[in-house]
C-alpha cells in the first residue's frame, strides 16, 4: 500500500530493518531526512519538502573514489563515463561528495505511490552495489583500480526502477 507522507515511509522502512523509529526533524535548511547502515553501507535519505515535496533523495556511499592527486581524474571521468551509459528516465547518478572526497550514488526516489517494501528493495540493491564497488573499484596494493577491463561501472549498475 502506498504511503501518504515521508514521516509514513520512514516509519515502514524502520519496520521493516528492525530498527527504532526516532522523531524526525526539519533542520536549519529545511530538509528532513535520516540514515541506515545495511551491511556495512551507509545511506542517507533525505526529504525537501519545500522544494521538492514529492520526492525522497536516496545516496549511498560508496568510500572513496581510489587514487589520490592527478591519477584521481581518470577515476573521475571512470564516474562521469558511468552516468552516461545509464540511459534511462531518472538514472542514479554518480557523484562525489565535496565535503568528503568520497564516491556516492545519487538516486530519486518518488513519493507517489511509494511503499516501506519498494523502497527496501531500491536500498537493498543498491547495498549489493556498493559491495560490488568497493570489491571492483577500491585501490589495490599497488594504488590501481581494481577493475575488470571488459566491464564498466554502468554495466554492474543494478536495475533501479
Amino acid at each position: 500500500m502506498a504511503v501518504g507522507s515521508f514521516e509514513d515511509l520512514y516509519a515502514g522502512f524502520c519496520d521493516i530493518v528492525q530498527v527504532p523509529t526516532p522523531a524526525l526533524r526539519v533542520d536549519a535548511q529545511g530538509l528532513v531526512g535520516f540514515h541506515v547502515v545495511l551491511r556495512g553501507a551507509t545511506v542517507n535519505l533525505v526529504h525537501c519538502p519545500r522544494t521538492s515535496p514529492d520526492h525522497v533523495f536516496v545516496v549511498f556511499e560508496l568510500g572513496p573514489i581510489g587514487r589520490e592527486g592527478p591519477a584521481s581524474f581518470e577515476d573521475l571521468q571512470t564516474l562521469l563515463e558511468a552516468n552516461f551509459m545509464l540511459l534511462r528516465v531518472h538514472p542514479p547518478v554518480f557523484s562525489r561528495n565535496p565535503a568528503t572526497g568520497d564516491a556516492v550514488l545519487q538516486y530519486v526516489f518518488p513519493l507517489f505511490d511509494a511503499t516501506p517494501h519498494g523502497l527496501y528493495e531500491l536500498i537493498d540493491e543498491g547495498v549489493d552495489w556498493v559491495s560490488q564497488w568497493r570489491e571492483r573499484l577500491s585501490p589495490g596494493e599497488t594504488g590501481d583500480i581494481q577493475q575488470d577491463a571488459s566491464e564498466s561501472p554502468a554495466a554492474a549498475m543494478p536495475n533501479f526502477a
